[in-house]
């Protein structure tokens, strides 16, 4: 049986460094994909997607090729917020920002070499916590540092909609507030991912998609890159 493949992880913001790796890894361990993929210690912190074009448009594929040298490199997985009102003058896409990324990914080797997914959280990765919050309500964690009120409910509205500021939104309700860098991780390990599940969120379920086409291309020899350049055939 061949050895597991690498999976590196290209993340936005100081707090997914940590809190990345804890979703993803808690997925991957549901799915039972350890004998396809071992999560790299180490994510790629590129910032926004907006460091992905313009001016910085080759930070996307040198980011590629560096992920590339660390060795037995599987796939790469791409996960920012989607969280933007406009993308220079049009409704922000991320389909077809996935689309580009992807033909652009294939310069490197992406599809030929190893495989690249790219994933958009809407509009934030904390979008997610807020959907889970419930299974984490009356909680205390991080050594008392985060009290989550008991009395603490998902709001019933669209949550990749409103609340528009989800690191706002915890910030207001968590009583010491919020903070990314220290409690990001915290809260990912916590929660019940059958909460946010449950929740139903469109990009939650595009990550995990995305996440079982990745173990398939490498138990498959088949590598890929998602989402696909070109709109599925009518």
């Amino acid at each position: 049986m061949a050895a597991p493949k690498r999976l590196v992880l290209f993340v936005e913001g100081d707090g997914d460094v940590a809190a990345a790796p804890a979703l993803i890894g808690k997925l991957l361990n549901e799915m039972q994909a350890s004998d396809a993929l071992f999560l790299d210690s180490k994510p790629l912190r590129i910032g926004g997607v907006t460091s992905l074009f313009s001016k910085k448009a080759r930070n996307w594929t040198e980011k590629l090729l560096v992920a590339a040298k660390r060795g037995n490199l599987g796939g790469v997985l791409l996960l920012q917020d989607g969280d933007m009102d406009a993308w220079w003058g049009q409704r922000f896409c991320a389909r077809d920002i996935g689309r580009d990324l992807s033909r652009r990914a294939r310069a490197t080797g992406a599809g030929s070499v190893f495989s690249v997914a790219s994933v958009f959280a809407c509009q934030e990765f904390e979008s997610w916590l807020i959907a889970g919050i419930e299974s984490l309500a009356g909680k205390s964690l991080a050594n008392g540092r985060i009290v989550i009120p008991a009395n603490l409910k998902v709001p019933e509205s669209d949550l990749e909609q409103h609340p528009r500021d989800a690191k706002g939104w915890l910030n207001h309700y968590i009583p010491r507030g919020y903070n990314p860098i220290t409690d990001q991780e915290f809260l990912t390990r916590a929660v019940d991912v059958n909460a946010i599940r449950q929740r139903n969120p469109r990009s939650f379920r595009r990550l995990e998609s995305a996440l079982r086409q990745l173990v398939e291309a490498i138990r498959s020899g088949k590598h890929i890159v998602t989402p696909s350049e070109q709109p599925p055939q009518s």
